[in-house]
């Protein structure tokens, strides 16, 4: 849907329709097709007021999205890059699960389509661990340099938020200032993944700017009314009737 809005004006379509289009193509993508009339019946149940009961609508607009598309239906995604570097990296199930989460919220940004994937990988597994809490018994140290516990560990978007890039910059030794009184010494997983990065050819210059747009992302998440969000997307839709 990405691809396929960075060349058709969002406020031009029915967005409900274009995604549940997407899905029933994704689905034939992945080989495990599923009826268009179970799709049309499962999305009108879900948005009665923005999908119709003709599923040939489904139909038009999955033809109008492989064209603005030029057929280039393939999708490389950075959740197989977290899986390959699991073991090289040691990552826990939780490192991994928080990478995960990481990278499904990349997807509300623009870095798919500015970034390759296995950097956008590489952002989230470092974030994760840094962040994330999945070290066992250090999965509750204080994330900004100080050896207090959290009993309550915070999300990792409220963690990254909150940290902001100075410590990721730390991290990867892209900061030069004194450590704080009291500072516990690095991560040892920490300093394995900024091994690792410093011997591989990952752009490092771009894990950084990826950290910074989820910052971004998750300050604008921070204050962002869905119903809102609902209410005007409505009224756009029904205004050009593209809901017809």
């Amino acid at each position: 849907m990405k691809r396929f809005y960075t060349k058709v004006d969002f406020r031009q379509t029915n967005p409900y329709l274009v995604m549940v289009t997407a899905f029933y193509l994704a689905c034939k993508m992945e080989e495990c097709p599923q009826h268009i009339r179970v799709v049309s019946s499962e999305a009108r149940q879900l948005w009665p007021e923005f999908i119709t009961n003709d599923p040939a609508k489904i139909g038009e607009c999955e033809f109008y999205l492989i064209s603005e598309m030029h057929s280039q239906l393939i999708v490389h995604h950075p959740y197989r890059t977290v899986l390959e570097l699991t073991k090289p990296l040691e990552l826990t199930t939780e490192d991994v699960s928080q990478a995960t989460t990481l990278i499904s919220d990349h997807y509300q940004t623009d870095l798919p389509l500015l970034y390759p994937p296995h950097v956008i990988a590489v952002m989230a597994i470092l974030l994760a661990v840094m962040f994330g809490g999945g070290g066992g018994a250090a999965a509750h140290r204080n994330p900004y340099g100080h050896g207090a516990i959290v009993a309550n560990p915070p999300s990792i978007s409220t963690s990254l938020r909150e940290a902001g890039l100075g410590v990721t910059l730390s991290a990867l030794g892209g900061s030069n200032a004194p450590a704080a009184a009291g500072a516990t010494r690095p991560d040892p997983r920490i300093s394995r993944i900024v091994t690792w990065l410093a011997e591989s050819e990952v752009d490092i210059k771009a894990v950084i700017e990826c950290t910074q747009e989820m910052i971004s992302l998750y300050e604008v998440m921070d204050g962002v009314n869905i119903q809102q969000c609902k209410e005007i997307i409505s009224r756009m839709i029904k205004t050009r009737n593209a809901d017809k």
